[in-house]
């Protein structure tokens, strides 16, 4: 088998067009970021089990809290800390999801600041184009609708995860069953054992 040399990679841009604005200016929307861009998005951090279900109890009890006033400064979260425990002081914002506050206006419903506005505008576009929308009243009956739907499946989607954490807790409780009763077996082997 030859051997393949390396060769080195052009200079080329990580993705396409990105340098067809050399100067990269704000108005740009290929302009590079001036810091590191941190990404909330619920898909990017780890699984919790405990926020999960605390988040099917809110969905699924409808809880309707009280509003909670907003900190008097927009909160820094370290997104090694996500998902915020839904009781936290730091959710002061109201979200479509009755009894879950969101730390920051528009933002995830795991904590930490939303999408970047570009990706927020690109959502809206293509959002009112898939609904034909002409005017502010189809907007938010189509916003309207499309919460509700949204809602719905993820209240269907809730009721399986509360029935599988049910019959979860129902293995549990017969593991446990069978680890007191293997224990017990255990130590009347010993003692037969010392018996002889």
């Amino acid at each position: 088998m030859a051997h393949q040399e390396d060769t080195p990679m052009p200079n080329a841009p990580l993705t396409p067009d990105a340098d067809n604005d050399a100067e990269g200016s704000p108005e740009s929307p290929r302009a590079e970021p001036t810091s590191p861009v941190i990404d909330y998005s619920p898909a990017a951090i780890p699984y919790s089990e405990a926020f999960e279900n605390a988040l099917m109890s809110a969905i699924l009890e409808n809880d309707h809290s009280a509003p909670r006033t907003p900190l008097p400064s927009i909160p820094v979260i370290n997104p090694t800390t996500l998902p915020v425990p839904l009781d936290s002081a730091l959710r002061t914002y109201a979200s479509p999801i009755p009894g879950v506050f969101l730390t920051h206006e528009n933002g995830y419903h795991t904590g930490g600041p939303g999408p970047i506005p570009t990706s927020i505008v690109e959502f809206a576009r293509k959002f009112i184009a898939d609904e034909g929308i002409v005017d502010r009243e189809g907007l938010e009956s189509a916003v309207r609708r499309a919460i509700e739907d949204r809602m719905g499946i993820v209240r269907k989607r809730m009721e399986k995860r509360e029935e599988a954490v049910r019959r979860n807790k129902g293995v549990e409780r017969g593991l446990e069953d069978l680890r007191v009763q293997r224990a017990a077996e255990v130590s009347v082997q010993e003692k037969l054992k010392l018996k002889r």
